[in-house]
C-alpha cells in the first residue's frame, strides 16, 4: 500500500518536475514514512532461513572469490551488503522492494551522499539478490524493482597536452617522471602499477604483462619516452629490491597504490594542475587513443575491459573531431 500511494503521488506530479526532482521526492517520501505501517505486512516465511542473512552474503563473497573478483571489490561489497542486511534486520526471504528503497532514502539523508553514490549501491544489491534468486534461495529478487536513481552525469575531463608536460617538468625525481609516463603510456590501473617488478619490463619489445582485475593478465606497451626514463630510473637504482618502482628512503621498500596517490597529488600541487590522481592518467590515456584515431575495440583491449562500454564511459569525444567528422560526412 505505501508503495501504491507513493506511485501515485508522483504519477500526479510527473508531468511538472524534471526526473531528478521527482526521484528527491521519491528518496524524502520514504524516508519521512519509514516508520509509517499504512499496510498490514506479510511476516509469514516462504523458505524456512536454516541460514542467517550473513551466511548468505559469506557465501556470495566466495562465489565472487572463484569468479576472481578482487580482493578489494570483496570488501567494498562486504561493507555495503552488510551494512543493509544488518539495518534492514529480515531473513533474505523476507526482505522486499519497500524494504531496500527505505534503506536507501534513510541513508541518503543520514550520510548525506550523492545520487550517483546511492545508485552504486542499487547496482550492489542488485547483483547480490540476483545471485540469491538463481540459487534458488529466494523467490524473487526485490533490488530489481529498484529504478536506476538519477544522478547529474558529468564529463571527467583528461589531461591536456599542456598540462601533461608542466607536470613532467615539475618532477624533480626520476622515478616521478619515469612513474607519469609509464601511468600514460600504458592507461594501465594504479593496483597494477604497484605489482610490477623491474624483469616484468621488456624493454626490447617495449611492452610488459600487467595482472589486472579477475587475475587476468593482458599486455600493456610503452613509448619511447617511457622507455628511456623508466632505464634511466632502473640505473640510478643502487637498492635490490625486485619492485620496478619504490621508495626514495632506505630500505627502498615497493610503493604502494596510496603511496602513488599521494606523490600525484604533490606533483600536482607543485604543478599548479588540479585533480591528478593515477586513474585521470588512464582516463587520459584512453580518450586521446580514441580521439587520435584508435579504434574502440583495441582501446577497450588496452584498458583491459570485458564490456567496450565501459571504455566508451572513460572516453570524452573531442568535439572539434565530431565538427571535422560532421564537415566530412554530412557538409552536402
Amino acid at each position: 500500500m505505501k508503495e501504491q500511494l507513493i506511485n501515485g503521488i508522483l504519477h500526479l506530479i510527473s508531468e511538472k518536475l524534471p526526473d531528478e526532482e521527482l526521484t528527491e521526492i521519491r528518496l524524502q517520501l520514504y524516508y519521512q514514512l519509514a516508520d509509517y505501517q499504512i499496510s498490514k505486512r506479510c511476516t509469514d516465511v516462504i523458505v524456512s532461513p536454516e541460514k542467517t542473512y550473513m551466511d548468505y552474503l559469506i557465501m556470495y563473497l566466495a562465489a565472487l572469490r572463484m569468479a576472481g573478483r578482487s580482493e578489494k571489490t570483496l570488501a567494498h561489497y562486504r561493507l555495503q551488503i552488510g551494512l543493509m542486511l544488518h539495518s534492514i534486520q529480515k531473513p533474505v526471504q523476507e526482505i522486499t522492494t519497500d524494504d531496500l528503497f527505505t534503506y536507501l532514502a534513510i541513508y541518503k539523508n543520514r550520510r548525506n551522499v550523492g545520487n550517483r553514490y546511492l545508485d552504486g549501491k542499487r547496482v550492489i544489491f542488485n547483483g547480490f539478490f540476483n545471485w540469491l534468486q538463481k540459487k534458488k534461495h529466494i523467490i524473487y529478487n526485490p533490488a530489481a524493482g529498484l529504478d536506476r536513481i538519477k544522478y547529474e552525469k558529468r564529463i571527467k575531463q583528461p589531461l591536456s597536452d599542456e598540462e601533461r608536460e608542466v607536470l613532467r617538468c615539475a618532477c624533480e625525481k626520476e622515478r616521478d617522471l619515469a612513474i607519469i609516463e609509464t601511468l600514460y603510456s600504458t592507461g594501465m590501473r594504479v593496483g597494477e602499477l604497484v605489482r610490477l617488478n623491474r624483469l616484468d619490463i621488456n624493454f626490447s619489445s617495449m611492452d610488459c604483462v600487467v595482472f589486472g582485475k579477475g587475475a587476468k593478465e593482458r599486455t600493456v606497451y610503452l613509448n619511447g619516452s617511457c622507455c628511456h626514463h623508466l632505464k634511466t630510473y632502473l640505473l640510478s637504482r643502487t637498492d635490490n629490491n625486485p619492485a620496478l618502482f619504490v621508495s626514495g628512503k632506505v630500505p627502498h621498500q615497493r610503493l604502494t597504490e596510496h603511496g602513488i596517490w599521494q606523490l600525484l597529488k604533490r606533483l600536482g600541487q607543485r604543478a599548479g594542475v588540479a585533480d591528478v590522481h593515477p586513474h585521470r592518467y588512464r582516463h587520459t590515456t584512453l580518450t586521446n587513443a580514441i580521439n587520435r584515431g584508435m579504434p574502440v575495440q583495441e582501446a577497450q583491449i588496452i584498458a583491459g575491459h570485458e564490456d567496450i562500454n565501459t571504455t566508451m564511459i572513460y572516453c570524452a569525444v573531442s568535439t572539434d573531431n565530431v565538427r571535422a567528422s560532421h564537415r566530412k560526412y554530412l557538409s552536402a
